[in-house]
């Protein structure tokens, strides 16, 4: 049987003011527990499948999954693993909600179901962050076991600077100063409730029970939003349980200190946890002390990430078990550390060594993870190992460090960045010598739907599988597991789209956005879609959170990326894919243009280009505005100019044919940009004009836009009316743009749903509209001023409501008649508007 040390672990949202310690969106390594010879990896958060909580083996010298556990009831996305904690043959598996199951060891080596724990009297939080900035963190987002003891932490809603709030009240009530669940293994096996812990020293936000360490008779429990003053606090009675609280004057006087933290210790005596005092620290405004918490019965460190303003810093104590007290011996620091490093973040002891991570969440950087030797009690003086990785080994912004876990030898380091932040674990070793080698990096599966390839799925009684429908058929689905070569497929999401037809043979492609890359597709047959080639990001910079845009010129492909650094544009020619005999192909750019001097381009949101002149209009770079290039040789892009400095989200560039005869034939912008409506002629690219710019009563945020054929009307999206209450429905704006210089807003077309309508194309007679989270909407926009809605693909089929997720653009301009719709946590969608035959 495996032996188990006492492994803390919490990961809830921890609102602390400047800098936020903030919850890790991955999920693979969220929580570890290390025995002999086994690992268990837990990980909850994920999308298309249930909660996992993988079990690891050691066989011939190497970790090998041996088994996957979840609930009996399980659930896609039920949130199963959000922490893991173990004592001799018992599991504990916390999962989102509240619930904690047990998993007891069986006589063959796997682990058994045994049921949950009793719920009398414990209440399951709201995780989520209300919109004062509380973060709910659950029973059960902290879990300590050891021997028949198990403390679980219900740390309730610290508030965030300048907020008030709380569990299960309104906006105005203070937050619950948290609790300590705990429970006992009693003769006949089963565990049952022994109490509530709570500081005598405690207050609404303290944020108590957020980490918890256990070691024999002995707890250490952080609560590191508290605000603590050694020279104010009242110590507990002697011999008294771990309840009460402050006095209504006390509190009102701590509540003007500032928060720093403290790490309150309970001791079994005579069968009960009783509160035997905090320990001593020099109080920091914002430092997060007892955010992470570590204990081995003699030697405690206690992390302080938010110390140093966001430097980090940890704090190793002592145990005389003579004189019962505890003694700092050292604060530990990371080497060359920077504010926003995050330092102890998360910590752990194993013998004579400390672990601490520093995830760094800035920049590029990638995350980093210590060890420090406690010789004999010793004071620590300098650093014995850091892991650091490159970027060709993880990527940036890995999170090396966001979770640390050891015992016995072997060390567990979660890289939450990873594989865009769906996590790794890398697996450390002591080896003969006491220094620690790094011996597997251990991954989960693709977290995704799967494919429906092969044959034509026709909307029948308003489905397709697990997707709703209305009058579109699907030609095949293609996840985001299978958008890059299987073994980077991890976290990949979609964004952006555009199409592209080769001249020459006459085969399709769609050239998808990812948020570290561009996949090109072959849809010529387009129920068996084949993945041709990859174009990644530029080198060295961060993965885009989300936003990449494509266009097409001349058999060339313009790509940016927004968030993403020094990524320039990209220039790829689109023939490459003619010729590709062993697809998925690496590509890499035939050009990286960056601007110029002043107007230099790193980052860039989106991407117009009209193809009659062959300019592209970029929106950012040091023009602030339109940044214009001319690509007419498009392996030579050249900088053209700035033109509207200001605000823009997207645009369209054309030469104007329609009703306005003063502008006929002149080369016209169409901005979409946020509060404002913006029209520019910018023929003469030395001396753009802004021709209009207006809005209506109640803008959100004015996103993109399309105009009709015959340069009339003016279709637009609002991407936000209907997350911020504005609209019930999905609106489409209708502009009349017969005069360039006074457009009107001439109708508003409600949709059928909810939606947050994102990007939209039109052709011919029909609009093609994205709309988050709702999927493919096609209206007939034959007479503009009245339009219908003909066609509905719900390409998110797990989320319902306005916000950012589900369906990002569409792609409705191949001959064929093919759609492509691009969804960000789902994938790629070959799509076909149903026809009727003519009666």
């Amino acid at each position: 049987m495996p032996a188990f040390r006492s492994i803390l672990v919490s990961f809830a949202c921890l609102a602390i003011a400047a800098p936020a310690l903030r919850a890790q969106s991955s999920s693979f390594g969220a929580s570890v527990v290390i025995g002999t010879d086994e690992m268990i990896i837990a990980e909850p958060n994920n999308n298309f499948r249930p909660g996992v909580v993988y079990v690891y083996r050691k066989v011939g010298g190497e970790w090998r999954e041996a088994d996957r556990l979840m609930a009996p009831d399980a659930e896609r996305a039920d949130g199963f693993g959000a922490v893991v904690a173990a004592s001799g043959g018992t599991l504990f598996v916390a999962q989102r909600g509240g619930r904690i199951h047990r998993f007891e060891k069986q006589a063959d080596g796997s682990w058994g179901s045994a049921g949950t724990l009793p719920a009398t009297g414990i209440e399951g939080l709201d995780p989520g962050c209300n919109a004062y900035g509380y973060c709910g963190i659950e029973f059960g987002m902290a879990l300590a076991a050891d021997g028949d003891w198990l403390m679980v932490g219900d740390a309730g809603t610290p508030p965030a600077a300048g907020g008030r709030g709380g569990r299960g009240g309104g906006a105005d009530e203070p937050p619950p100063a948290g609790g300590v669940h705990v429970f006992q293994r009693a003769a006949n096996g089963d565990w049952v409730s022994r109490g509530r812990l709570q500081p005598a020293a405690s207050a609404p936000g303290d944020a108590f029970g957020l980490a918890i360490a256990m070691s024999g008779d002995r707890a250490l429990i952080g609560a590191p939003n508290a605000t603590w003053d050694p020279a104010s606090q009242p110590q507990p009675a002697a011999g008294r349980g771990g309840r009460g609280g402050r006095g209504g004057a006390e509190a009102e006087v701590m509540g003007t200190q500032p928060r720093a933290g403290m790490v309150v210790e309970f001791r079994l005596t005579d069968g009960e946890w009783r509160e035997v005092g905090p320990l001593s620290m020099r109080a920091e405004a914002n430092a997060g002390f007892g955010a992470s918490v570590a204990f081995d019965g003699s030697a405690a460190v206690i992390g302080s990430p938010g110390s140093g303003g966001g430097l980090g810093s940890a704090w190793l104590y002592h145990l005389d078990e003579a004189s019962n007290a505890w003694s700092e011996s050292s604060r530990l620091a990371a080497f060359s550390g920077m504010r926003g490093d995050q330092f102890a973040s998360a910590v752990a002891i194993d013998g004579a060594d400390v672990w601490a991570g520093a995830p760094t969440p800035r920049g590029i950087e990638n995350g980093m993870a210590y060890v420090f030797r406690d010789e004999a009690g010793e004071p620590l003086t300098g650093t014995v190992q850091r892991f650091r990785y490159e970027e060709e080994r993880t990527g940036t912004q890995d999170g090396l460090g966001a979770r640390v876990f050891a015992n016995d030898g072997v060390a567990a380091v979660m890289a939450s960045g990873v594989d865009h932040q769906a996590g790794a674990v890398f697996v450390f070793e002591r080896d003969a010598s006491g220094e620690w080698q790094e011996r597997s990096m251990l991954v989960s599966p693709p977290d995704a739907l799967d494919a429906m390839t092969g044959e034509e799925r026709r909307c029948t009684d308003g489905r397709v599988g697990p997707f709703d429908c209305g009058e579109i058929e699907l030609l095949a689905f293609v996840p985001n597991s299978i958008l890059r070569a299987p073994e980077e497929s991890r976290g990949v999401r979609t964004n952006d789209n555009w199409g592209w037809t080769d001249p020459e043979t006459g085969r399709e492609y769609a050239l998808v956005g990812r948020n570290d890359g561009t996949a090109f597709i072959d849809i010529t047959d387009p129920v068996n879609p084949v993945l041709v080639g990859d174009l990644p990001k530029t080198p060295g910079t961060p993965r885009s959170q989300l936003w990449r845009d494509i266009k097409t010129y001349r058999e060339h492909a313009f790509i940016v990326a927004d968030g993403a650094g020094e990524h320039g544009m990209q220039v790829f020619d689109l023939t490459r894919l003619r010729d590709v005999a062993d697809p998925p192909a690496k590509f890499t750019p035939d050009v990286l243009y960056r601007g110029e001097g002043a107007n230099e381009l790193a980052s860039s949101h989106n991407i117009g280009i009209n193809e009659e002149t062959g300019y592209a209009y970029l929106i950012g770079g040091g023009c602030g505005g339109l940044h214009m290039v001319d690509i007419r040789e498009p392996r030579d892009p050249k900088f053209a100019g700035c033109a509207d400095p200001g605000g823009t989200h997207d645009i369209q560039c054309l030469n104007y044919r329609g009703p306005d005869e003063r502008f006929q034939g002149r080369e016209i912008c169409l901005r979409s940009a946020a509060d404002d409506f913006i029209i520019s002629d910018v023929t003469d690219k030395a001396n753009p004009r802004q021709l209009a710019s207006t809005t209506h009563p109640n803008p959100a945020y004015l996103h993109q836009g399309w105009v009709t054929e015959d340069h009339r009307y003016f279709l637009m999206d609002d991407e936000s009316d209907v997350i911020r209450g504005n609209v019930p429905t999905t609106r489409t704006l209708i502009w009349d743009i017969s005069d360039l210089e006074d457009p009107r807003l001439a109708e508003e077309f409600m949709g059928s749903m909810p939606a947050s309508a994102h990007n939209l194309y039109i052709k011919g007679d029909f609009a093609y509209q994205a709309n988050y989270r709702y999927g493919l909407h096609i209206i007939d926009v034959s007479d503009p001023l009245n339009p219908r809605e003909v066609g509905t693909f719900d390409t998110s089929p797990y989320q319902t409501g306005p916000g950012f997720s589900g369906a990002w653009s569409t792609y409705p301009f191949f001959e064929s008649g093919a759609i492509i719709v691009t969804s960000l946590q789902e994938g790629l969608f070959i799509l076909k508007k149903r026809t009727r035959p003519v009666s």
